[in-house]
């Protein structure tokens, strides 16, 4: 069984044994039910126990901006479909991903969801779908002038992503750009030192 498979298994073993055995749904429907009890229903996913696994699952980067986030911050579970929206799938492991606290507040990810106006589809993209390729809609470019090392979309799901994340600091999240490029410029230096033929600089890379 692949690392993949056991964490999901055991996800849906700790899922099992916490999950109320009311649906989400009726709880929701329950005039009885206070807000409280809505709460608590929806927030049975956050065990201690499957945040580990998310942050070994995505190596403690976040799942949208790839920044290393349990360095600094304890990140994020984050679902894909809000649960606010499709509370059916608030207790689904493959709606389950981790996040920086920015990709999702409320001025990046948080609850904005863009749907396809013809098919419906999520315009947003899930790297862990099994069928979406970031490449395809995502392009990596490095600024030699510049120095800066840019994400940009080669369609509308990419500038849709592009956007929302802020990725190229548009909007004010110009650590994240910076960071990037910072990473680039470093491995670059190695690149440049090991064609020298560096024996130690070669062993770090």
């Amino acid at each position: 069984m692949s690392v993949v498979a056991l964490i999901e298994f055991y996800f849906k073993l700790i899922i099992c044994i916490t999950i109320p055995e009311e649906p989400l749904e009726s709880i929701k429907s329950n005039n009885k039910a206070t807000k409280t009890d809505i709460n608590k229903a929806q927030n049975k996913y956050s065990h201690p126990q499957v945040k580990e696994a998310l942050v070994k699952m995505f190596n403690g980067k976040c799942a949208y901006c790839e920044s290393k986030i349990i360095v600094v911050t304890y990140g994020a579970i984050e679902h894909f479909y809000p649960k606010s929206q499709y509370p059916d799938l608030t207790f689904t492991w493959e709606n389950l991903l981790l996040s920086c606290d920015k990709c999702n507040d409320a001025n990046h990810k948080g609850t904005n969801f863009p749907l396809d106006d013809i098919t419906g589809n999520p315009l947003l993209i899930d790297p862990t779908d099994g069928v979406t390729d970031p490449n395809t809609h995502l392009e990596f470019v490095w600024d030699e002038m510049a120095k800066l090392a840019s994400v940009y979309g080669r369609d509308r799901r990419g500038q849709i992503v592009e956007d929302l994340f802020d990725l190229n600091g548009m909007r004010g999240r110009k650590e994240l750009i910076n960071h990037r490029s910072q990473y680039i410029k470093k491995l670059l230096a190695l690149l440049r030192y090991a064609k020298q033929g560096d024996s130690e600089v070669l062993s770090l890379l």
